[in-house]
């Protein structure tokens, strides 16, 4: 029998703890996307005619949000700033992007039985200077202003080296008989390699882990590029070959925003960020190669507001917290 209760001092701090210690009451929710239970993801043949003038964005409230996070302030951070508005601008210009990939992929349809070589073929337009011009824009009108290395040198462009134009994969991706932009193995396992939350049981992996998996799915989208050889061949070295190379590469991780956002964003972010801090633009890994540190870093470091973002585990710190307080509670009875 104890001899005496605990004071009542004690039973307030208790109580105190406890409840800072306790989960936020409502919790964001781990919605996993399950590619397999869902249709095959396709994108619609040609927008509204009238979308077609200049460069039609979709700009949601946690664009803003998440840019103004990341590009905002004295200091530019190359790593924090560049991934994050790479993969907004990519998100907000995904359905646009696909849509005008149709036509060149049909055309590389009807040819694919020639011997003109892809990187042979002309450059697609490029639509930076007027999507940029649309989104600082829409940025200054909710007084966000990009912070800029210098006068002469713009952030998305010149900085980040962020262009938007018209994509090409004809490797992965081509125009069904409805007219429509389809994926074909490769980028299914792209969406299951890609996802930020596994569906199979709710089992998760750490950002890097999926950082990794996500960008050597990326390179089999075109089985013709050797990224990461010591000794390329000379078509490697060739500027068109490598341009296509990246295009198949933006292409994969574009369908990626335009099929779920919420799913794919902090992934998508943390390639972005692999391929932007890497020497060459093809990263062999998410790791960086000196000091080791990973170029996946935490999610929540984006400010996206995902629900995807792996929460903390309060309810150890919660069960480890109750345990240690009533062990000295009863050895104060």
């Amino acid at each position: 029998m104890f001899h005496h209760a605990p004071s009542f001092i004690s039973l307030i701090i208790f109580f105190t703890i406890l409840s800072a210690a306790s989960p936020n009451k409502d919790p964001v929710t781990v919605q996993p996307f399950l590619v397999k239970s869902s249709p095959p993801a396709t994108i619609p043949a040609f927008p509204e005619q009238s979308d077609f003038s200049g460069c039609p964005l979709d700009l949601p409230d946690d664009l803003f949000h998440g840019i103004k996070s990341a590009c905002t302030g004295k200091k530019l951070h190359k790593g924090k700033c560049c991934p994050v508005l790479g993969a907004w601008l990519y998100s907000a210009y995904s359905t646009t992007a696909l849509s005008r990939s149709i036509p060149s992929s049909a055309v590389r349809n009807a040819t694919s039985a020639a011997t003109t070589p892809e990187e042979d073929m002309p450059l697609l337009p490029d639509d930076s200077e007027t999507c940029v011009d649309g989104l600082e824009k829409s940025l200054r009108r909710r007084g966000i202003e990009l912070a800029s290395p210098n006068e002469t040198c713009g952030v998305v462009d010149c900085y980040c080296g962020i262009r938007l134009h018209h994509l090409s994969c004809s490797e992965a991706f081509s125009v069904n008989g409805e007219g429509r932009l389809v994926g074909d193995e490769s980028v299914d396992r792209l969406e299951t390699d890609c996802l930020s939350v596994r569906n199979n049981n709710g089992d998760r992996f750490s950002p890097l882990s999926r950082c990794n998996k996500c960008l050597k799915s990326l390179y089999k989208l075109n089985p013709k590029k050797t990224s990461g050889t010591r000794n390329p061949s000379k078509e490697d070295r060739n500027r068109t070959t490598k341009m296509h190379n990246k295009d198949c590469v933006l292409m994969g991780l574009t369908w990626l925003l335009a099929k779920n956002r919420t799913a794919y964003f902090p992934t998508v972010t943390s390639v972005l960020r692999a391929v932007m801090l890497s020497q060459n633009g093809e990263p062999r890994s998410c790791a960086l190669g000196g000091d080791g540190m990973p170029l996946a870093v935490d999610s929540s470091e984006f400010s996206n507001g995902s629900s995807t973002l792996i929460q903390y585990p309060y309810h150890l710190v919660h069960f480890l917290l109750y345990s240690v307080i009533t062990l000295v509670l009863l050895g104060s009875w």
